[in-house]
């Protein structure tokens, strides 16, 4: 078996390489906002994913998000093989539901055939029980039994920089999710900061969305709103984008008090040094920021 990444930043970059290895199972996650800066629309990243779906052999299985709008724009008319879904909202052939965060990551229960299956997986937020359900369509579609599958996710080990889990100094817990961002990511790493606080004091550190082209503002704007919602204790911008994540915050009404805007590292550095001591800190920005030379400076 082997299992790849078909890597996207521009369209026929699928395409080339389904024309070196045809898959027989395709998975489409989403179709979410990264790299749309190099490829100039959304409907043109559409346009990138389907090239999956036009590379795979005839005759395999393809794995949808039904919870996915963008997901519902492929075109799957000339598709010859098997169509499963994968959701939480919507009807699915592979559907979580009860899902719930727990001190150790993400338990919830799939439908499948009609029957109901327990999981756990080491790692947390929503999006992950998302990719858990692909994971378990494709481990069906491949004659693995569920039981295997349910000691296998629960052995997951999240890569490091993916909502990594470090203890910080002064009783502090770090949440490394600094690999690289875009606003959906970005969104689901703030949900997770939230939900897993209990009653340590939340700080959000975030940066630069880049590669995002015209949704640049937008999108940055976007998380400033759900900052606000989400009633974070403090955030800490660093970057010329993630200035509009601050501007947008304060704009949604929350306090500018709790708003601290950062030209770099050290700067950051040093306003953390006053973070409470229990307090837990979320990273997160584009790759090209390297978030995580302030969370190594910062562990315990």
């Amino acid at each position: 078996m082997l299992l790849l990444e078909m890597g996207m930043k521009s369209l026929y970059n699928i395409k080339r390489q389904c024309s070196i290895v045809r898959p027989h199972i395709g998975v489409v996650t989403n179709v979410g906002e990264a790299h749309v800066g190099s490829l100039g629309n959304l409907d043109i990243v559409v346009k990138a994913k389907q090239e999956i779906i036009d590379g795979m052999r005839p005759r395999g299985t393809l794995f949808l998000n039904a919870d996915d709008a963008r997901s519902r724009k492929l075109n799957t008319r000339n598709f010859i093989g098997k169509i499963r879904t994968f959701g939480i909202k919507n009807p699915a052939y592979i559907r979580g539901r009860n899902v719930h965060y727990t001190s150790r990551g993400m338990k919830f229960e799939a439908k499948i055939n009609g029957k109901i299956y327990p999981f756990f997986i080491p790692t947390f937020g929503i999006h992950n029980v998302y990719n858990a359900l692909a994971a378990i369509g494709v481990s069906l579609s491949m004659g693995v039994p569920i039981k295997a599958i349910q000691t296998g996710l629960a052995r997951f080990h999240a890569p490091q920089m993916r909502l990594q889990l470090i203890r910080g100094q002064a009783s502090r817990l770090l949440i490394n999710d600094a690999w690289n961002a875009n606003p959906t990511a970005m969104a689901a790493g703030l949900h997770v900061l939230k939900n897993i606080a209990g009653s340590r004091p939340t700080i959000a550190v975030l940066g630069d969305m880049l590669e995002l082209g015209r949704l640049t503002y937008s999108s940055h704007q976007r998380i400033g709103r759900l900052i606000a919602r989400l009633n974070i204790d403090h955030l800490i911008t660093i970057g010329k984008n993630a200035r509009i994540i601050a501007q947008s915050a304060i704009q949604s009404g929350f306090d500018r008090s709790r708003v601290t805007v950062c030209h770099s590292r050290e700067e950051v550095l040093y306003h953390l040094s006053y973070a409470p001591r229990n307090a837990l800190i979320y990273f997160k920005a584009s790759r090209k920021l390297h978030l995580e030379k302030i969370v190594k400076r910062f562990k315990a």
